[in-house]
């Protein structure tokens, strides 16, 4: 029996998360905890020094999937291993496997037991954190450029305050506001379901081991970004909102919570694109490292 995940299990599953290498923003623990009661419902059982992962889609209890389980100490489980879990824990699929465990493990090996297929829209951008930080080089002299533009109109009034106290409250006010000027819901079948999920995140803030930043600018907060511990060596920007009006302020954001990010993590991941063209061009428009690709492998009979 799979348990559903909450914030309290936290501190219990969080050894688990250490030292693990899936570089998919769904393997964040935090952002698997705060998306949990919104488009889905996530799942936990812990056996054997392994970690289960499964979500099964709100009102649609048959769209059920695992996620690739979390070893301790880490290694990659092998294809039978999978195959032996989905059956036992009666799942056909596992979703949000990244491009690396396929290439490490190998297709071949994977087709004995799966078949694979290529989840469009669910790849994850991946920066390294210094250059969204500093934004230095020719090809980010627009978005310089803009930064530049929005400091001069906004004047000294400017500041970047990290995300603690009363600024977690404030933050949602903006996010309001933006899905006003967005016509709505960003989900539509799923009213409120992009605010539960920063309401989760800021009233467990500190619990869940997230920081960010927000902007304020003329006496307001215009805009805030935070995120969460994905990898040892990535951060996981799980959102980030601010007045699209504003010009260059999605610029000047970006880049400050690039620099607030922890010393120790050399890459951000910046999560996908939902096969969303605008999306995609804007994450394009900041030279990632990398994009990861993800896969389903669904359970041969």
């Amino acid at each position: 029996m799979l348990k559903k995940i909450t914030p309290g299990d936290y501190a219990r599953l969080k050894p688990y998360f250490d030292a693990q290498l899936y570089p998919l923003c769904p393997y964040s623990l935090a952002s698997m905890i705060i998306w949990s009661g919104c488009v889905h419902e996530a799942f936990w059982r812990e056996e054997n020094g392994t970690l289960f992962l499964s979500e099964i889609d709100i009102g649609e209890p048959k769209q059920g999937r695992l996620l690739l389980p979390i070893l301790r100490p880490f290694r990659y489980p092998t294809p039978k291993e999978l195959a032996d879990s989905a059956r036992a824990l009666g799942f056909g699929e596992y979703h949000y496997v990244p491009q690396d465990y396929v290439e490490i493990i190998g297709p071949e090996s994977i087709a004995a037991y799966f078949t694979v297929t290529e989840e469009s829209g669910y790849g994850d951008y991946i920066y390294n954190a210094a250059d969204m930080a500093h934004l230095k080089g020719h090809k980010y002299s627009r978005k310089r450029n803009m930064i530049a533009q929005f400091c001069k109109a906004a004047g000294p009034g400017v500041k970047v305050h990290p995300l603690q106290g009363a600024w977690l409250e404030k933050c949602l006010r903006v996010f309001d506001d933006w899905q006003t000027r967005q016509g709505g819901p960003v989900i539509a079948d799923i009213p409120n379901c992009e605010r539960k999920a920063i309401v989760n995140g800021l009233t467990h803030f500190r619990e869940l081991g997230m920081s960010g930043v927000a902007v304020e600018a003329g006496g307001r907060v215009a805009g805030f970004a935070f995120g969460s511990r994905l990898t040892a060596d990535t951060w996981t920007l799980n959102f980030e909102k601010a007045d699209a009006a504003v010009k260059g302020l999605y610029q000047f954001l970006d880049s400050e919570a690039a620099k607030a990010v922890p010393a120790e993590y050399r890459f951000i991941n910046k999560e996908n694109d939902l096969g969303l063209p605008g999306l995609r061009k804007a994450k394009e428009s900041y030279y990632p490292a990398r994009l990861v690709k993800s896969y389903i492998l669904g359970l041969k009979a």
